[in-house]
């Protein structure tokens, strides 16, 4: 059993920490209280039970906003398909989105990266047929239902994890 240990500032017994840590949220819960019937909650209020709290302000100084916007203006622009497209070329992590039933390949790789999208930024197949008016929802679904499954993304992700290619593992 090890008794040395590292001299740590609070209580070291869980039962007393947590009732030490229950005696202070009371405490602070009849403090906020008290601020409540007074009207002094700082950026808060309470009008017909409903707790209003004001919005910060934007904190960034005009000086940091002028920075953020010129770096910004530096980068290139590029469409996040074209993105996506480039890193399937580079990794070709599209190959491992096998058909179910036959195992063969995508024969469109680009609507596999447009379901992929769809599932990776929570769009949805439906409303990525209608930001897409060349792709129809039923192409989607077929692409999704025949090659997207949580086995081929672990081989998609698996292999292209950098630790891997870099340590090897």
């Amino acid at each position: 059993m090890r008794t040395a240990g590292l001299p740590l500032a609070i209580e070291l017994d869980a039962e007393k920490y947590l009732s030490q840590r229950s005696e202070l949220l009371h405490a602070e819960f009849l403090r906020v209280d008290r601020l409540a019937q007074a009207k002094e909650l700082p950026d808060a209020s309470i009008p017909d039970g409903v707790l209003k709290i004001t919005p910060l302000d934007d904190q960034e100084s005009d000086e940091a906003e002028l920075v953020t916007r010129q770096a910004f203006g530096l980068m290139p622009w590029i469409k996040i398909t074209d993105l996506l497209t480039e890193v399937d070329n580079w990794c070709d992590f599209g190959r491992h989105y096998t058909n179910l039933r036959f195992g063969d390949a995508v024969s469109d790789r680009a609507l596999l990266l447009t379901a992929i999208l769809a599932d990776g930024i929570n769009l949805g197949l439906t409303r990525m047929a209608d930001a897409c008016p060349d792709v129809s929802l039923s192409t989607l679904l077929r692409i999704a239902t025949w090659h997207i499954r949580d086995k081929t993304d672990a081989k998609a992700l698996g292999e292209n994890d950098p630790a891997r290619r870099l340590f090897g593992r």
